[in-house]
């Protein structure tokens, strides 16, 4: 049987990528991975500009509120039996002391009792909290040099939140300043009235409340020329050492070259009311 020769037919190419094309593919791959990477980066971008927007919106609302509100708690002291006798001597009447107690016996807070309760006095005796005839006045700190401005000074009752004593010890009957520096920022000046030694300024505690306050100032009424006027400085009055308190405070904060300024005002206790 012969045999058949074997015929062997020509291997086809087989398809692929050239060199050029395979540099091509990377090269577009590569373009849209960046595009990618830059629209991650913008989007972040955008979302912590927008963070820090509102952080400093937010914090400028908050110091803002934080000093108002305890500039409205301002001056609220407990009524005690020493300070009322103080009054009613001062009045003329009343001046015998009760049952042989000395004048320098310990004040004792005064309750109210039924019957005072129900005879609709306003007198400081049936009170238990009363307000000082000046809350927030100009004053030197202790060991604050006099050739220096004075800072507002206020007391308070109980110390805010923010003020924190030692070893959680509560905070009562506190002296506070309000302290500006240039280069610091704006600060709480503070001593407890149980501090034992309050001469120097290095027994005041400072609690910072924004190093991104840049400037204070006061705005006063001008009556003579009935128009508003702004000073950097406690605007002095007609006396020696003696100086007029502002209306309002303004403060200037500033934050990675945007500035924005809040004015919040002082608040003035009213002695008496119109009856309608």
């Amino acid at each position: 049987m012969p045999l058949t020769p074997t015929v062997h037919s020509p291997a086809r190419p087989t398809s692929g990528m050239s060199l050029l094309e395979v540099i091509l593919a990377i090269a577009v791959a590569g373009f849209v991975l960046a595009a990618a990477v830059s629209m991650l980066v913008s989007i972040s971008s955008i979302w912590a500009e927008r963070a820090e927007r509102h952080f400093f919106v937010d914090h400028i609302d908050g110091v803002t509120e934080f000093l108002s509100a305890t500039f409205t708690t301002a001056g609220l002291k407990i009524a005690t039996d020493g300070s009322n006798s103080d009054s009613q001597l001062d009045d003329g009447t009343n001046g015998d002391l009760e049952n042989n107690e000395s004048p320098t016996a310990s004040p004792r807070i005064s309750v109210p009792t039924n019957s005072q309760s129900s005879s609709n006095t306003d007198s400081s005796s049936s009170s238990l909290i009363h307000t000082d005839d000046e809350p927030i006045r100009w004053a030197h700190p202790p060991g604050f040099s006099k050739s220096k401005d004075p800072l507002l000074h206020f007391e308070l009752p109980k110390a805010p939140p923010l003020l924190v004593g030692l070893e959680n010890a509560p905070l009562l009957g506190l002296n506070v300043f309000l302290y500006f520096d240039q280069n610091e920022g704006l600060s709480l000046l503070w001593y407890s009235k149980l501090q034992e030694e309050t001469e120097a300024t290095n027994d005041l505690r400072r609690t910072l409340i924004s190093s991104l306050v840049t400037a204070i100032d006061y705005i006063y009424w001008d009556e003579r020329f009935e128009k508003w006027e702004t000073e950097d400085t406690p605007k002095e009055g007609d006396g020696i050492d003696q100086y007029l308190l502002p209306r309002f405070i303004k403060l200037t904060f500033e934050y990675e070259g945007v500035t924005q300024a809040r004015t919040f005002a002082i608040p003035v206790p009213i002695k008496s009311a119109l009856i309608y």
